[in-house]
């Protein structure tokens, strides 16, 4: 079975070096080192090699033509090096790869293509995937890697789920302009308490706020529709399908422009969560995300 030679990167710079330059002390000086140091190097490697790379002919060398056939695989080599390098460095800076990141309707309309779009300005290499996810998704999206991140206006409580909290949202009431409730400053649940009402399922994120919020007025809410996700709530609502109470990220960027949103004075009850598989680091584009969604009241128009 015959022997395994095995070479160094460092070795093959040198030898590329004395190619290029034609001379020991041109090599030394592309590599600013000693001419010592480039001959012991060359010695080396034409001992490990068992084979003469270069004869000396006028004071330059002349390689073998061993030499120009192991120079075009050298060559080939460090031109994909080079390629790895620059490749590097914009990872480094997360200009480049995929980010996968899920949302739930509430933010995928708006709020997270917004930070997004200032995520692409920061990085123009940087590619995007942005799925919309119900709650009973985000679970399984991240633990089986389907994405890398997901953001949410509900926490997650799962043992292979990190969570970070970034900005607050307030309740809104989504009133159509032409409403007679439209010019006022503020909504209060007894104001709703005789008004028709676009309804969430009791289980959702959004039901429960809304049962919360319309039990201050002691009467039951009159739900002439019931749905899911707030966007559905919003788009009954300008329809004059009754009056939506949703999180204000679902309205911002006026994503409604036939309804007004009315604050309600009701506590923020709504977060922007950013989850990600505990066991996964985020990447430097992942975690510049949470960043920029952390400053998202600067961020609005």
């Amino acid at each position: 079975m015959p022997a395994v030679i095995r070479i160094s990167l460092k070795q093959l710079e040198y030898f590329r070096a004395v190619m290029e330059a034609g001379t020991v002390s041109g090599a030394a000086t592309l590599l600013n080192v000693s001419q010592p140091n480039v001959s012991r190097m060359l010695k080396y490697t034409e001992d490990r090699l068992g084979m003469r790379l270069f004869e000396r002919c006028k004071g330059r060398l002349q390689p073998t033509p061993e030499a120009t056939a192991l120079y075009r695989e050298v060559h080939s080599l460090h031109a994909h090096l080079e390629s790895l390098q620059e490749s590097l460095r914009h990872i480094a800076r997360g200009e480049l790869g995929r980010l996968t990141v899920g949302a739930s309707p509430s933010l995928g309309r708006y709020v997270l293509p917004t930070a997004l779009s200032r995520l692409r300005r920061e990085n123009p290499k940087l590619a995007l995937k942005l799925d919309i996810l119900s709650v009973s998704q985000v679970i399984e999206y991240l633990t089986l890697g389907e994405g890398e991140c997901a953001c949410t206006i509900f926490p997650i409580s799962h043992p292979q789920i990190a969570t970070q909290a970034y900005a607050a949202g307030a309740l809104v009431c989504a009133v159509p302009r032409g409403h007679r409730f439209a010019q006022r400053a503020v909504v209060t649940p007894k104001d709703l308490a005789a008004e028709s009402l676009v309804g969430f399922e009791p289980n959702t994120p959004h039901g429960r706020v809304m049962h919360e919020f319309l039990g201050e007025s002691g009467r039951e809410a009159v739900f002439l529709a019931t749905v899911r996700f707030a966007e559905t709530a919003c788009a009954l609502a300008e329809q004059g399908n009754g009056l939506a109470l949703v999180d204000e990220f679902t309205m911002s960027g006026n994503a409604f422009p036939d309804l007004v949103a009315l604050p309600t004075r009701w506590r923020k009850p709504f977060r922007i969560y950013l989850h990600h598989a505990a066991h996964r680091p985020l990447s430097r584009p992942a975690a510049r995300l949470g960043e920029l969604l952390a400053g998202w009241e600067s961020m609005q128009p």
